[in-house]
């Protein structure tokens, strides 16, 4: 059904748990898969007031070496699984943006990609970047969400409740 899969990827934890899913979707598949990193551009512009000067040149400056570690641990991922894999690093302050051109341009069938990477600056201050790819989107999104983050809301919904219950 699918034979080219974009995996956008932020470096977090939640990232690598949806590459490591994303490989065996698309091994079941047998399709190939394009890897992306958004890295910073570091315009001020796109941050506004929100981002100091400094904090915005170290995040530029580390980009390159987050990109080979970020995209790195997917190549191998792939190479382990069988499944033929290209990686992109792309300089762009919009990740979704990126996301959408990147599947565009590489003619990519489905985007798949996690709900909650919380791992870059621009996602963590200026809202989701996953919903921002589904809305603008023409080509399907995949979103995965692991089951332990599931359990980790419903425990925390439990606990909300126990705790009304002992108030009244």
């Amino acid at each position: 059904m699918f034979q080219h899969i974009l995996l956008p990827t932020d470096g977090s934890q939640l990232s690598r748990d949806t590459a490591e899913r994303a490989v065996a979707f698309a091994k079941a598949a047998r399709a190939r898969l394009t890897a992306l990193y958004a890295r910073p551009v570091g315009q001020m512009d796109n941050y506004g007031d929100v981002v100091q000067p400094a904090a915005l040149d170290r995040l530029v400056n580390n980009s390159e070496g987050k990109s080979k570690e970020y995209l790195g641990f997917i190549k191998k991922l792939c190479k382990d699984a069988g499944v033929e894999c290209n990686a992109l690093s792309v300089p762009n302050d919009s990740p979704w943006e990126a996301i959408i051109d990147v599947a565009e341009s590489q003619e990519c069938d489905l985007i798949f990609m996690s709900k909650h990477g919380r791992g870059s600056l621009s996602s963590l201050l200026l809202g989701s970047e996953t919903y921002r790819v589904l809305t603008h989107s023409s080509i399907p999104v995949l979103v995965y969400r692991p089951s332990d983050i599931d359990a980790g809301r419903r425990k925390a919904r439990e606990k909300a409740r126990e705790k009304e219950r002992k108030r009244a």
